[in-house]
């Protein structure tokens, strides 16, 4: 007796770019055969004649924090999507709360719906410009590296310390590239000599130890990657859409892309509940190869779900044959059951999904279970260790000044990466103040998580801010408390108000619009429909402040992170990324 047949489907072969029409039998999760299967019994026949059956699709690099989401409904989303595997790095609840943030995906990852495997963050702190709440040395990777569900090393962001050997970073490549399990890249801008240097731990034997990159600034420099040996993963997601600006050009130089992938990186929750996952990127990448090749329709389809199939398979065969999983990423004999059916290859809807030999997805409605989770231990992550009054934002240079030329962060549109612009101020009774008619607003970013007290000041334009004030404690990396706002009881209101709530994002103006996030200050506990109603709302909170961004908070959120140009701020003070150090505000 067999577990499932699925009849007169039409099978998309991703390895031989094909279509065939057969019988698939599935047994224990696992493909048995594939043909014409007539007379065979089985517990269950499900008949899709006419539709299309692809392999599931794999995600080869997300952190589900950025979603809001906790891990476990968002892979209730990403199912029925067609998301089937995906390779997560919980960076961000690890620099919150450590070992114990990377122990909570390893328990979600057992009873989510789909193959979830961790990564274990390779940078907490990412540097040692900020204050996170944790830190992941040798010994917590050494511990981690054999549980059967860590992939490997996530992204090794610390590039100079692989390059200039600083650090413990090339020992921990180095551990886990020896025992056999994955490490994944991070090198943007990263070229020549020190590529090299890089992509082989700092060896320079032409052995690729850090195997793959998702950050990536022109098409030259991934060209000179994937020739090194590298895997890319192009990514589409909510914040940084590459897969646009350089999947054409890759195209258009007929380049070998058995070594591409896809990739979200990071997915707000509007983007997985109306858009998609994996099937948004792989419908924008058909997209892509239609208008930049000769290929129909179903040609197109199948390379665009071989990039999110097949490939990523075949980059993490190496953790498969680790542990002797059955290998997912094509529809062939003893390989893993994970399965879509569309209801057309035209529009790529989704009908069902098989995770594991098992229907979670059909038409359309995720049929899988739901499991419960008690979150309370995460609870209550904002410790700022004092209360802020409007005094602390006052922002005074020397008695004897009247006026000063101020270093501002400038955001730049659709991008992760910020200006600097010298702007004048005039002192004023000792102080400097905001400038809402020139959208010249202050930003403080708090340490939350020791209670140290530390915090630092600054000036940010482009959040259009005319009132009021915006905070969150989603902040990148080390997601401290960070607000900006147009005057000083305001930014003190939200700063009180995210302390005793324990984290989440606040907008105060006349009143105070507040977004829990219970979850280590990152992630909601609620469904996905009320998660997504609560962020739109508290977006719609915004444009009370005056501010014409579309998602303030997410311009908001990356305004911390110190490793991608030109100025940032964090507890500590304002950061020249390119020079990789402090610098005075004046």
């Amino acid at each position: 007796m067999h577990d499932l047949i699925l009849t007169k489907g039409k099978i998309i072969d991703v390895r031989s770019r094909r279509i065939l029409e057969a019988d698939i039998l599935i047994k224990d999760g696992i493909i048995i055969r594939i043909g014409s299967l007539a007379g065979e019994e089985t517990e269950k026949v499900v008949d899709v004649s006419g539709q299309h059956i692809a392999p599931g699709l794999i995600d080869s690099h997300l952190h589900i924090e950025s979603s809001l989401l906790s891990p476990i409904e968002f892979c209730k989303e990403a199912v029925r999507h067609g998301t089937t595997s995906l390779f997560t790095d919980p960076h961000e609840i690890a620099n919150v709360c450590g070992r114990k943030g990377i122990d909570l995906f390893l328990k979600q990852s057992d009873i989510v719906p789909l193959d979830m495997y961790v990564g274990i963050p390779s940078c907490v702190p990412a540097t040692d410009l900020e204050d996170a709440g944790a830190s992941i040395a040798i010994e917590d990777i050494k511990e981690l590296i054999p549980d059967r569900r860590i992939f490997g090393l996530a992204e090794m962001m610390n590039f100079p310390g692989i390059i200039h050997d600083l650090g413990d970073a090339r020992k921990k490549v180095e551990l886990v590239f020896n025992a056999g399990k994955i490490v994944d890249g991070h090198c943007p801008g990263v070229t020549g000599d020190n590529l090299k240097k890089y992509i082989s731990n700092g060896k320079n034997d032409d052995i690729v130890r850090i195997m793959s990159d998702h950050e990536t600034i022109s098409l030259d420099e991934v060209i000179e990657k994937n020739r090194l040996g590298m895997y890319i993963a192009l990514r589409y997601g909510s914040a940084a859409k590459d897969l646009e600006r350089i999947f054409p050009g890759l195209l258009k130089a007929n380049i070998d892309l058995d070594r591409f992938m896809l990739c979200s990186d990071d997915i707000d929750p509007f983007d997985l509940s109306e858009e998609g996952h994996v099937d948004r990127i792989v419908k924008k990448t058909r997209e892509i190869i239609q208008k930049h090749t000769s290929l129909n329709l179903e040609q197109a389809t199948i390379l665009a779900i071989r990039l999110a199939t097949l490939n990523p398979s075949n980059y993490f065969s190496k953790f498969y044959r680790f542990h002797g999983f059955p290998q997912t990423g094509e529809i062939a004999e003893g390989k893993k059951a994970n399965l879509i059916v569309f209801q057309s290859l035209d529009t790529l809807e989704i009908d069902k999904v098989i995770h594991n030999g098992e229907l979670v997805v059909t038409q359309n409605k995720y049929t899988g279970k739901h499991p419960d989770f008690d979150y309370s231990e995460f609870f209550g992550q904002v410790v700022t260790g004092k209360t802020f009054q409007p005094e602390d934002f006052k922002i005074k240079p020397a008695k004897s000044q009247t006026s000063v030329n101020v270093k501002v962060i400038e955001i730049i549109k659709d991008s992760l990466e910020t200006g600097q612009k010298i702007v004048p101020f005039s002192v004023v009774n000792g102080e400097i103040k905001t400038d809402p008619e020139k959208d010249l607003a202050k930003i403080a970013v708090i340490e939350r998580h020791r209670g140290t007290g530390s915090y630092s000041l600054g000036f940010v334009q482009g959040l259009g801010l005319k009132k009021g004030a915006i905070a969150s404690t989603v902040a990148h990396d080390s997601h401290n408390l960070i607000v900006a706002g147009a005057d000083d009881e305001a930014m003190a209101r939200a700063v009180h108000l995210l302390s005793e709530k324990g984290g989440g994002m606040v907008v105060i103006t006349e009143k105070a619009d507040y977004f829990p996030l219970k979850i280590a200050g990152l992630m909601s506990t609620s469904k996905i429909e009320k998660v997504v109603d609560d962020y739109h709302k508290i977006k719609q909170a915004v444009k009370s402040t005056g501010s014409p961004l579309d998602n303030a908070f997410m311009a908001l959120s990356f305004l911390a992170l110190p490793v991608i140009p030109r100025l940032k701020i964090t507890n500590r003070g304002l950061v020249d990324v390119e020079k990789f150090q402090f610098v005075d505000l004046y």
